[in-house]
């Protein structure tokens, strides 16, 4: 048996396990193990959304390794290595060890301070999921400091928000705080006049990995923003609440987060293998470690040359060093006389400012605004997507644009506003009683009376004859029973008629007398009235007159959708209902219908499957529409059972306990964890501890 060892669940770590997983997963023979010291996955390029208090929930920026390995030969194990031994193969930690064949090291960087005094006590880093609580945290704080606080200097200090370096990370972490301030602000009841926001890069640029048309509209968007922008800005010295920059200027600032470099994690140098530049460990274009064949050295970890160039530090050179490595431990246990060697391919670079502004270069094309902010959303779907699939994606759009506060997305807060389920719940009751009503008419109309013949012909094209388990024999008896009942009806009336005529003739004769005696006073009365009549109806037909002219009839919601001889509904017919006609008995058809109709009726009415219900009832409908016979009056039932999508049935309904039991039943089974499709968290009784 063989066994493969991941290190860090990084980009680099996670890739190389989905590749791993994909090229041996019908190998009985292999055990592939991924460690890492936390239970989950970090987004490193969205650290910035924590800090920046843009998420409250942290669902898209962490994923857990039992969402993403669940259904996979990856067996994941939380512990934190101390110690390697390359000659005995074998990893330590303080309870445990790990015997491997293959080691993949994917343990990352970490930030640095380049030897500058202060810096480590005095700033923020951010390069963990926990330093982008900290600095939120911190921000918050200076906040409620601020807001007690009498002394104006001091209170200008802790109002000033300082980012030292305008690569990649610290324009993100500026662009977070343009739009969080200003919220901050309205809070603790501070004027935004005593903020201020700096930006430091000892640089004479920002974002110099990307060309200069993106990078200016970068720089004048932040500069709008009141952002201060100091370049050629070496810091040598941070103190507590200040740091001093090379040409001696000192500034005051209560928040100063580091963003100006990273270096290999410690845990590499001690490992005694050969190190390159900035401690990240020395490989070959294999990426095999320059010292062990089979140590492999991924993402942040290696240094290597390329072109006489160090791969940069990015996502996609992460994972394109992990294919590589998994290209050749697969090549050497298949015994594979064939080497993959470090071939970059990188496809460009995003930023974000804020939620609702980025810059990119991608393919050779600049991007800015809304556009930019697009493509990295995209981007990011992708990735999750290629990592936990729908789960993972899906949950990351709720995140960033559904749920988001403060309107900081790419369309504003404009769709993140939420209605209780309570609300919904009076019409989640009428929409299921409208539908059992449906259903119960249809079964007084005698669509269960099969004997009468079809009552769905209306829903098929003309002239297609519905398949039936029989044709029924009692037409005919029925219409001549019905026939010659009405004759004898007809025969006994006219006989009544008859015997009638003389009593009603003198009847006649004496109201006649009495009509010609109130004559006179009837003429002057109606006389009277009908002037005044004339003139009520004159105004009255002015105005109706008016209006009619004014505004006409607008809609006639009693029309139909879509006419029955439209080419939509003949399209229809033709395409999908008239082949049911032929394979379906009509009796069999009309049951589906009231069936349908009447439980969708009560799952809404009791609140139980009313996700499914609802789309359901949805399909329902446009069913209806393109057979030609639903109204505009009754186009509400689709929007209805829409806002029903949204977990209506959770209040006051049976899905508040049923959904939570099916969903922990669901997320245990092995389709949910081939496929992503759980809610939540997966049941996942791989993973140790």
């Amino acid at each position: 048996m063989s066994k493969i060892v991941i290190l860090g669940g990084g980009y680099a770590g996670i890739h190389a396990g989905k590749l791993l997983h994909k090229a041996f997963k019908k190998d009985k023979d292999m055990e592939i193990t991924l460690i890492d010291k936390n239970p989950y996955h970090t987004l490193m390029t969205e650290l910035h959304e924590i800090a920046g208090g843009r998420v409250d929930n942290h669902g898209c920026v962490k994923i857990s390794f039992d969402r993403i390995f669940s259904g996979k030969i990856v067996n994941v194990v939380q512990d934190c290595i101390t110690g390697l031994d390359p000659v005995k193969q074998v990893l330590s930690s303080d309870t445990a060890s790990y015997e491997y064949d293959y080691l993949i090291m994917g343990t990352g960087a970490e930030s640095t301070d380049f030897g500058i005094p202060g810096v480590k006590e005095h700033s923020f880093p951010l390069w963990s999921y926990q330093d982008a609580l900290d600095i939120k945290d911190h921000i918050r704080e200076m906040f409620r400091a601020a807001s007690y606080e009498k002394d104006p200097e001091v209170r200008k200090t802790l109002m000033t928000f300082a980012v030292a370096g305008a690569g990649f990370t610290g324009v993100e972490m500026v662009g977070e705080l343009i739009e969080k301030l200003p919220i901050m602000c309205r809070e603790y009841k501070i004027d935004p006049s005593e903020v201020s926001l700096i930006n430091v890069e000892g640089l004479g640029n920002i974002l110099n990995m990307i060309p200069e048309k993106p990078r200016m509209k970068a720089q004048k968007y932040m500069e709008k923003k009141g952002v201060k922008i100091m370049l050629n800005a070496l810091i040598t010295k941070a103190e507590a609440n200040s740091f001093t920059l090379k040409d001696g200027t000192q500034i005051n600032c209560g928040t100063l987060i580091w963003t100006c470099g990273i270096k290999g994690g410690q845990f590499g140098v001690d490992t005694g293998l050969k190190v390159g530049h900035v401690d990240r460990l020395q490989v070959k274009e294999t990426m095999q470690s320059a010292d062990y064949e089979n140590l492999f050295i991924v993402g942040d970890a290696q240094w290597f040359l390329e072109n006489e160039r160090p791969i940069p530090q990015i996502v996609e050179a992460a994972e394109q060093t992990a294919s590589v490595a998994v290209h050749n431990i697969v090549s050497k246990i298949k015994g594979e006389d064939k080497k993959y060697t470090f071939k970059s391919n990188f496809h460009g670079f995003m930023v974000s400012i804020g939620g609702r502004y980025a810059v990119s270069h991608t393919g050779g094309i600049s991007l800015s605004g809304i556009p930019a902010m697009a493509l990295k959303h995209l981007v990011n779907v992708l990735y999750l997507h290629s990592v936990s699939g729908l789960n993972a994606w899906w949950k990351y759009i709720q995140h960033e644009i559904f749920d988001m506060k403060e309107g900081r997305t790419l369309v504003g807060g404009i769709i993140s506003n939420h209605i209780q389920s309570l609300w919904a719940f009076p019409l989640r009751l009428w929409l299921g009683l409208m539908w059992l009503i449906e259903g119960l008419n249809k079964i007084g109309e005698g669509w269960l009376k099969f004997d009468l013949g079809s009552k769905s012909g209306w829903m098929f094209s003309r002239g297609i004859v519905q398949a039936g388990f029989g044709t029924p024999a009692s037409y005919q008896p029925v219409a001549s029973a019905a026939a010659s009942g009405g004759a004898d009806t007809m025969a006994a009336a006219s006989d009544m008629a008859e015997a009638a005529a003389p009593v009603v003739a003198d009847t006649v004769a004496a109201a006649s007398d009495m009509v010609e005696a109130a004559a006179p006073v009837v003429a002057d009365t109606v006389a009277a009235a009908s002037g005044m009549a004339d003139e009520i109806v004159n105004s009255a037909a002015n105005v109706t007159h008016t209006a009619t002219h004014a505004l006409g009839k607008l809609w006639d919601t009693s029309g139909l959708v879509l006419k029955p001889d439209s080419l939509v509904v003949t399209w229809f017919r033709e395409t999908f209902m008239d082949s049911m006609a032929v394979y379906i008995p009509y009796e069999i058809f009309q049951s589906m219908i009231i069936s349908v109709e009447v439980l969708i009726g009560l799952a809404l009415i009791g609140g139980l499957f009313v996700f499914p219900a609802a789309g359901v009832s949805i399909i329902m409908c446009f069913v209806f529409i393109f057979s030609g016979f639903f109204s505009w009056g009754q186009i509400w039932f689709i929007f209805a059972a829409v806002i029903m999508l949204g977990g209506a049935g959770r209040v006051l309904g049976l899905d508040y306990w049923v959904m939570p039991w099916l969903k922990r039943w669901w997320n245990g089974t092995t389709l949910a964890h081939k496929t992503y499709l759980y809610f939540g968290e997966p049941r996942n009784k791989k993973r140790k501890k």
